[in-house]
């Protein structure tokens, strides 16, 4: 799953510098769907571990929906930083939440 989100934040963030922050902004995201009464199929299991001093990613997430994917690399972009176009990021997230909620699949 962070692979996935970290990938279609490609075009606003680059490195490794803001993995902790992805990581957090994505499990905030999947919280915030599961509020809103939205069934995942899977569930988000991501985090960082330090292993001989270098940092490394764990991922054991079963979650595989590009739509959820699309939503956490929204809700990400518009938390990390000061984006000039939060509202639109926001506006985004909202949809795909709306099209989530709307839809059988996530019930």
């Amino acid at each position: 799953m962070f692979a996935e989100v970290k990938r279609m934040l490609q075009n606003r963030i680059s490195g490794n510098s803001y993995d902790a922050q992805i990581i957090l902004w994505t499990k905030a995201a999947v919280r915030d769907l599961q509020m809103d009464q939205i069934v995942l199929d899977g569930v988000c299991d991501i985090e960082m571990e330090q292993n001989d001093g270098v940092w490394e990613i764990v991922d054991n997430s079963s979650i595989e929906d590009e739509l959820v994917f699309a939503a956490c690399a929204a809700y990400c972009s518009m938390n990390i930083g000061n984006p000039p176009n939060h509202d639109n990021l926001l506006a985004t997230y909202k949809s795909l939440k709306g099209q989530m909620r709307m839809s059988s699949q996530y019930k």
